[in-house]
């Protein structure tokens, strides 16, 4: 089983390597998807694949972390309440409208089973985070893809034009994985307006944080819409750097709230996670911190990528899409040989390869080996 940031387990006393697996048990499958590719025993292995925060969490976090393992043997108990009012403080809405749950992906697997099922319908981009279409399929629901526009971003109009009565669910994830791109806020909240009455929009707003210096760009947590039909989620595996702790939470209406924590894992956080990310909510400058080494990560990646001659998606995230100009087979070989995980094939994206950004030293390291592939073919 896959657990997130070899760092931050080296960090940490042996003991909270369980208390991780069975974190990762709580949601079946896969949080970060397309699929992850499977880790061989290479010790020096590079992981840039599933779009995780490649420096941890912050420091007074680790400390947290290592001081809440003397209470491994206890179910949480008030660090549930605390969480959820902690994020409701640092956001200024209401408690009775977050719904915690194991990761993001159980706030996708609950929205799912309450407006999802046999004779309903998705609406969501493709390509896109692709968690919540495996659980609307495995529900029974029938899902819409919608083919991103010539930007790469939501097509709103189009996926509008394909709602009807039986559609109980739209899907946008935004900053869109894989591509890293942006629907405007105004293009969105155009498309509230126009919603079939019976049907819930969820905003996956994962990413949130990488976002930066653009006007048309607004959250729908930050700045709530007062349309009941809005659900909003987020995640503390991303600027955080706690994808093994698995914690996540979603933003509704008081009534859609009540309604989806009914669906919710009984006992699905544990106390080190909950500990764990009340205490990254204090880090408000870590977090700025984050967004602008990131920013800067990400223009270093951009500037090898100029000096190379080569393409990619305009990114808001800490991945970028490379248009790698030869087959993308060729390159996920060759990478994995030289012990680099990146995502693997991207439906629809033949020509890119998804690569997350790591460290200074493990970029170089990526940059040294796709130096060794063979000329490009002509494509």
């Amino acid at each position: 089983m896959l657990i997130s940031r070899r760092n931050l387990v080296s960090s940490l006393a042996a003991g909270t390597v369980s208390s991780m697996v069975f974190n990762e048990l709580c949601v079946s499958s896969s949080p970060e998807s397309f699929p992850p590719a499977p880790l061989d025993s290479a010790p020096n292995l590079i992981l840039l694949d599933r779009n995780e925060n490649a420096y941890g969490p912050s420091g007074k976090v680790l400390a947290v972390m290592r001081e809440g393992l003397s209470d491994a043997n206890r179910y949480a108990r008030g660090e549930y309440d605390s969480l959820v009012n902690k994020i409701a403080a640092v956001h200024r809405v209401r408690s009775e409208q977050i719904i915690l749950g194991c990761g993001c992906s159980e706030i996708l697997r609950i929205a799912v089973a309450e407006f999802l099922g046999r004779r309903r319908k998705l609406i969501q981009a493709w390509p896109t985070f692709p968690l919540l279409s495996e659980f609307a399929r495995s529900s029974g629901a029938e899902v819409i893809d919608v083919p991103l526009n010539t930007m790469y971003g939501h097509d709103l109009d189009r996926m509008l034009a394909r709602a009807g009565t039986s559609t109980g669910l739209m899907y946008i994830c935004n900053p869109n994985d894989p591509t890293g791109t942006l629907t405007p806020r105004g293009e969105i909240e155009t498309l509230i307006r126009k919603l079939p009455a019976n049907m819930m929009l969820l905003i996956d707003e994962a990413y949130h944080h990488y976002v930066g210096g653009t006007s048309s760009y607004a959250s729908f947590l930050d700045e709530p819409s007062d349309d009941s039909r809005v659900i909003v989620a987020r995640t503390f595996s991303k600027i955080y750097g706690l994808a093994g702790m698995r914690v996540g939470y979603g933003f509704a209406s008081a009534k859609i709230a009540t309604r989806l924590r009914a669906r919710r894992l009984e006992s699905g956080i544990s106390v080190l996670s909950a500990k764990a990310a009340a205490a990254a909510l204090d880090e408000s400058e870590y977090v700025l911190m984050a967004a602008k080494r990131n920013a800067d990560d990400r223009q270093e990646f951009l500037n090898h990528v100029n000096t190379r001659m080569l393409r990619t998606i305009d990114s808001h995230t800490n991945f970028v899409m490379l248009n790698a100009s030869r087959p993308v087979d060729e390159v996920l070989t060759h990478l994995k040989k030289n012990n680099i995980l990146v995502a693997p094939r991207i439906p629809t994206l033949d020509n890119y390869i998804r690569v997350s950004l790591g460290t200074p030293t493990e970029m170089l390291e990526f940059w040294r080996v796709w130096n060794l592939l063979p000329p490009p073919h002509k494509m």
